[in-house]
């Protein structure tokens, strides 16, 4: 079973979620609608992501890209076997998440998997959008129904997010309202498709509509 041996300071998380804030905003935003326990796992599973996707952005040659993702696999084994975790800002606070069970293992080293096929192939499409939505749902609710939803709907707005011309994509029903905070961002859809920018203003209202309607 994961411990962690060492606190994560409150300094950690503040770093650990401006982090998430200045790389993936849009899912910032919904996370802010999770209780603090949440939260936490939400900004911790997202900063582990934006770690994985952004190795395409800092190297290019396959081996050293190997190397990195390698790196991420060895940490998860570590703490996997219950020795102290690496000093990183975004280990540490993993290893306490998966302390507490919030997620399992299996499913970030899948993450690790398959950020790295899409690396390989030069290929962000295969970046594992559903995933990771998905196991942020599952930190908010084991069993939701919306699974399915979630498998055709994530990869869609994360190609609009490119700036790929995909159309409005999927109507969905409802989303639970227990695992809003991890899907409410896939509203944004909703400004992806217009040709002027979204304010900030427009995001975060775009964004909380999404948590106390469902609708995305």
């Amino acid at each position: 079973m994961p411990q962690t041996t060492t606190l994560t300071s409150p300094e950690i998380w503040a770093s650990l979620d401006e982090k998430v804030q200045a790389g993936d905003e849009d899912r910032w935003l919904s996370s802010r609608y999770a209780p603090k326990p949440e939260r936490r796992a939400l900004i911790a599973l997202y900063a582990f992501a934006y770690e994985l996707a952004r190795v395409r952005l800092v190297v290019t040659e396959p081996g050293l890209g190997a190397i990195r993702f390698q790196w991420w696999r060895e940490a998860l084994e570590e703490i996997e076997k219950g020795e102290t975790p690496r000093a990183h800002d975004v280990v540490g606070p993993l290893a306490e998440m998966l302390a507490e069970k919030r997620y399992r293992i299996d499913a970030l080293k899948r993450l690790v998997d398959q950020f790295e096929d899409a690396f390989e192939d030069a290929d962000r499409t295969q970046q594992p959008e559903a995933l990771l939505t998905a196991t942020a749902a599952r930190v908010l609710a084991d069993a939701h129904g919306w699974g399915q939803h979630i498998a055709t709907l994530a990869p869609h707005v994360a190609a609009m997010r490119r700036g790929e011309s995909v159309g409005y994509g999927p109507v969905v029903p409802r989303a639970p309202k227990a695992i809003r905070p991890a899907v409410a961002h896939l509203r944004l859809r909703r400004l992806y498709g217009k040709q002027s920018e979204a304010g900030n203003l427009s995001r975060r209202l775009c964004v909380m509509r999404g948590v106390m309607s469902g609708k995305v």
